[in-house]
């Protein structure tokens, strides 16, 4: 993904390898907030922090799941994506309680590059379809676990 972005800033050619690594899905993920685009855009964060999920500290883990938490809450639990700050609030709270989900296959979810004409992609994705795909992508994988670290640690006071 680096090199895609590092490239088109040379205004070089992406790397064929990493553009088939980074492919759109096969099937569209389904947006099912009906919240205006536009407020959706705070997403586009929490959704590249979870892609970009680092290592096994401490820290990347909690961002993961803080990341992955806000997206559940806006996406599936139905937060308005205005409360996202108060989500992440909420993960917060705990630390050293969540453990390193690996990550979904690459390909199975957009990435970044798919916002922005070029580089492949044709037409550009919407920063909510961005974000339902991250999320989608990761449920696919770890849907249980999300949902037990929601009910566990967002949602009691």
């Amino acid at each position: 993904m680096l090199g895609v972005v590092r490239a088109a800033e040379r205004g070089a050619e992406p790397d064929a390898a990493l553009v088939a690594e980074s492919r759109v899905p096969a099937t569209a993920p389904r947006f099912t907030s009906d919240a205006r685009e536009s407020s959706h855009r705070a997403l586009m964060g929490d959704a590249y922090a979870v892609q970009h999920h680092g290592d096994e500290s401490p820290q990347a883990i909690q961002s993961v799941a803080v990341h992955l938490l806000t997206l559940h809450g806006v996406l599936a639990e139905g937060h308005p994506a205005e409360s996202a700050l108060w989500l992440r609030r909420r993960t917060l709270r705990r630390k050293g309680v969540f453990q390193k989900l690996a990550p979904p296959p690459l390909g199975s979810m957009l990435t970044v590059r798919h916002l922005f004409p070029g580089g492949g992609v044709v037409a550009p994705a919407t920063p909510a379809a961005y974000a339902a795909s991250v999320y989608a992508g990761w449920m696919s994988v770890h849907a249980g676990t999300v949902r037990d670290w929601y009910a566990r640690f967002v949602i009691p006071d």
